[in-house]
């Protein structure tokens, strides 16, 4: 089964994680953009803690499989990724109901202030007005 999701928040694979470490600058993150100070770190680091925390939520029912790194759009963040079962995302096994997963990330919380053009909630909203997460099972 095959998922897109667009987001608002910036959630860029920087590949950033650890700890600062004055001595490894400067270097470039995964996107090629350069580390030369702690302000430069804490932005590729919350970037990736935003694609860390939206992978975190797709694989509380399943391991995704082919997860394709986000890519920004007009503001919009998206990505596609796979799982093996058909519904489980649903919490009625409706194939393509993924209420589930909107569900379980509903409210949970997001560091804004990066690469968004808007302003957001800090948080996932999945519906209503100020909705910014969005998830669409695909076919291919």
């Amino acid at each position: 089964m095959n998922i897109l999701c667009r987001t608002l928040f910036d959630c860029t694979c920087t590949g950033t994680t650890g700890h600062f470490r004055s001595s490894q600058v400067p270097y470039p993150d995964r996107t090629g953009r350069l580390i030369n100070d702690i302000n430069d770190w804490n932005r590729s680091r919350n970037q990736h803690r935003n694609w860390e925390t939206i992978m975190q939520m797709i694989s509380l029912r399943a391991q995704p499989t082919i997860v394709q790194e986000p890519k920004c759009t007009d503001g919009v963040w998206q990505f596609e990724f796979s799982v093996e079962t058909p519904g489980v995302y649903s919490t009625n096994n409706d194939i393509d109901n993924l209420d589930g997963l909107l569900n379980e990330c509903a409210g949970i919380p997001m560091v804004v202030g990066l690469d968004e053009t808007g302003t957001i909630e800090p948080s996932l909203t999945v519906n209503g007005p100020n909705q910014n997460l969005w998830f669409e099972t695909i076919n291919k």
